[in-house]
Parts: C-alpha cells; structure tokens; sequence
C-alpha cells in the first residue's frame, strides 16, 4: 500500500509540473481520487485530469472556429473557460494554417486531421460557421472514427455563398488580381487572400454525406450570413442530423448558454 501511494505522488507531482491536462500512467499504477484530479481509464490507458471527478463519458473536445477567426475566437474562448477544470480536453487547431493568405480548405482539413490523429479516444466536433463545414467534410472523410458532431450554423454550400457575398464581379476581380481582402477578426484588419482558396473549395462537395455520424445543428432564424436553409438541406440528406433553430444572428451571440449546455449534454451521453 505505501509503495502504491508513494508512486501516486509521484506521479501527480509529475503531472502538477507539466503543461499538459493529460498524464498518462499504467493501469496497474493507478489510483483514482475522488477530488482534485480524477483518473479515466480508456482502452487500457488511464488518464488523469484536473479538476473534480465527473460523469463525463467523452473527455476530449474539438473546436473549429470560423472564416478569418482564430482559435481566440469568442465562442472558443466561452467554451474554453465553461469546460475548465472539467477534465474535457479542448482542441483548437488554428485554421490559418499559419499564413491566412496562402490557406485553403484542403490544408484546413490536413490540420484538423493531424492534429484529431492525436486523439486515442472518442471526441465530438464543434464547429462554427466555416468550421462547421469542415468539420462535415472530416466526418465524410473519416466516418469510421467514434465522433459527433455539433454545427453552429455551419456554411455549407459556401462556394455559391461566397459568390452571393461578393457579386459575380467580385469573384472576377478575386480571379484576375488573384488576392481579394477580407476583414480577419482577429486582428480587425483587412488581410489579402488567395484566389487559390476559393478554387479549392469548390471542389469540395457542398453538402458533405455523413450517413452514420450523429450531427446537432444550431442555426438562427435570423441570420442573414449563412441562411438556414442550407442547414435544412443537410438534414435531409442526412437524416441522422437535428436541427435546434433559434431566434439569433449568425453569431448565435444570444445562444451561447444553450450551446455549451448541448455540448456539456453530448459529452455525458455520447
């Protein structure tokens, strides 16, 4: 008994000094503490998380946020700080890919894709806006993975949605200058963009085939951004997806509480 306590200060002193919100151990090490810090054990891997013992059954979180947004996001930070000390582990890769000029939506889905690689476990998928439609397009692409899905109104068709925002003059000007300026909301700042971008998501399909991946939807009856419909004509093709309309703008700022209460929810009944 002394040798088994002794080993678990050993390593919660490990964990307490590392920058991580996982310490891995073997299962024959383990110890489960009913404060502080809880352990999970998953697939023969136990996990110790800050925070008090809870009675969640999916433990990590995967946030992708919106068009010239950042992983600083509003929402991010709102769900971040609701889930703190929970011992639900946030993932939020930056969309930007490092150079917003240069990014398109293939090297958005090879980001989120490496970094959900590092996932041993069940996760669920939080997706805003444009992240709602990537986070479609990975679940079309890796529909064997133990995933769902919440989309806040997610922007499927954005091809043609791009189009109705900047005119069929804009896109030509795009085209011939081969940069366009958008406002990026995390620096309140117009900052040029690839026509690359736009060409390559218009080869993606504009409403991604998730048969067999659970998705919820909330979208806002008045959003004039990315209208409703489209979340409507998802559904329809994939009858396993909910829609919860609520009377907001596109940035569902009025509906943050009922957004992480349906994230919160999923998480305990996966």
């Amino acid at each position: 008994m002394r040798s088994g306590i002794s080993r678990a200060i050993e390593i919660l002193t490990i964990f307490l000094s590392s920058e991580s919100s996982t310490y891995f151990v073997e299962p024959s090490n383990c110890i489960c503490l009913s404060f502080e810090f809880f352990v999970v054990k998953q697939n023969d891997i136990v996990y110790i998380h800050r925070g008090l013992m809870s009675d969640y059954k999916i433990h990590n979180l995967v946030y992708l946020h919106g068009f010239a947004s950042s992983p600083n996001s509003n929402k991010a930070n709102h769900i971040t700080k609701f889930f703190k000390n929970k011992g639900i582990n946030i993932h939020i890769p930056d969309l930007n890919c490092g150079n917003f000029t240069d990014t398109t939506i293939s090297k958005m889905l090879d980001r989120i894709s490496s970094d959900i690689e590092e996932i041993n476990e069940s996760f669920i998928i939080v997706g805003s806006s444009m992240g709602g439609y990537l986070a479609a397009l990975f679940a079309e692409r890796h529909k064997r993975s133990p995933m769902r899905l919440i989309l806040l109104a997610p922007g499927f068709d954005l091809c043609r949605l791009f189009t109705k925002w900047l005119g069929e003059y804009g896109i030509d000007k795009w085209k011939r200058d081969g940069y366009f300026d958008f406002l990026h909301y995390s620096y309140n700042s117009e900052i040029p963009l690839s026509y690359e971008f736009y060409r390559d998501l218009c080869r993606h399909s504009p409403y991604p085939d998730i048969k067999g991946i659970a998705a919820h939807i909330i979208h806002g009856s008045r959003d004039d951004v990315v209208p409703v419909e489209v979340s409507k004509i998802f559904q329809s093709k994939n009858p396993q997806t909910t829609i919860e309309i609520t009377n907001d703008t596109h940035e569902l700022s009025s509906s943050i509480d009922l957004i992480t209460n349906r994230i919160d929810a999923i998480l305990k009944d996966f």
